[in-house]
């Protein structure tokens, strides 16, 4: 039978969403670490129970039933009004993958945590959180006053990307990887003039036409950080020549990501074939062994 509107509005009041203990155990312990958090804030899609705008970090603490843990094991146990529930927890796990997706296109991390993981050890998810807020904030803190500016071009034709095969050069940080065209700048140039320069300097080829996408910042907590200005370039004229800092090659976009590669560069390659982009900024930390640690973005800092 199926319940009333009355039955299920009481039903739904009863449960509290907000200020629960799993929520008051883990601000209880980022509080005595002096985080500054916006709760269940209405700035940022889905209404996160954290939010830590400075390091753009979304902090969910679900509990299980509600948000289909074990879904299938965990509904079957319902004797009563299945139906009602099933369609219920459906909507709750659809949105859940959804603001996930929202927050991620954002440029926002997200991390979420069921209450069980809270209740059997709230100090390691605390100390997570805290850890990945620190971390992002330093990432931020990093990127003023970076010096060190370079530029890399996607040159496009019929499908494909003329990539660069670095493999010629002693001591190459890009040593074994595939890379676009790009290099730094130099005095009383800008961005570019650069990457028209190496594009030039790298395969032969003259910019007849391109689009600029945004910048991205390589961090590494014991070097300089470094910021790229990233472009597609979709016309050019003149022959392509030989390159003295590797093979080049056009390579279908589709298999691009088969290839050795830096594993930042696949987080901005699909937004360049967005028909009306966006410029966006990213940041990108790297560990000692070249693994990528963290990141934060691609988030839009305006239209193009």
């Amino acid at each position: 039978m199926a319940r009333s509107k009355e039955i299920v509005h009481k039903t739904m009041a009863a449960i509290k969403g907000k200020d629960t203990g799993l929520e008051k155990a883990i601000r209880a312990r980022l509080h005595e670490k002096g985080l500054f958090y916006l709760k269940n804030s209405s700035r940022i899609t889905g209404h996160p129970d954290l939010f830590f705008p400075s390091a753009r970090l979304a902090v969910f603490l679900d509990s299980e039933f509600w948000h289909g843990y074990n879904y299938e094991e965990a509904i079957a146990k319902v004797k009563t009004n299945r139906p009602f529930w099933e369609a219920k927890i459906q909507r709750n796990i659809a949105r859940d993958k959804e603001v996930n997706e929202t927050l991620a296109k954002q440029g926002y991390k997200v991390l979420r945590y069921w209450g069980k993981e809270i209740l059997d050890d709230p100090d390691r998810v605390a100390n997570e959180i805290t850890a990945s807020v620190l971390l992002r904030r330093k990432m931020m803190e990093r990127t003023i006053g970076i010096t060190e500016k370079t530029t890399l071009a996607y040159i496009e034709s019929e499908g494909c990307y003329l990539l660069l095969y670095r493999n010629k050069k002693k001591n190459d940080e890009n040593q074994g990887k595939w890379v676009g065209i790009g290099g730094h700048l130099e005095d009383g140039e800008n961005y570019i003039q650069a990457m028209k320069r190496e594009i030039y300097e790298e395969t032969g080829l003259e910019v007849t036409s391109y689009r600029y996408y945004g910048s991205v910042d390589f961090l590494n907590m014991d070097h300089p950080g470094q910021r790229m200005y990233l472009f597609k370039v979709t016309g050019f004229s003149g022959q392509i020549k030989e390159c003295n800092e590797g093979e080049l090659a056009w390579i279908d976009k589709k298999k691009m990501l088969d290839l050795p590669m830096w594993e930042g560069d696949k987080l901005f390659l699909d937004l360049l074939d967005d028909p009306k982009p966006e410029t966006f900024r990213l940041l990108i930390y790297y560990g000692e062994d070249g693994l990528l640690i963290d990141s934060i973005g691609p988030f839009v800092t305006k239209k193009v």
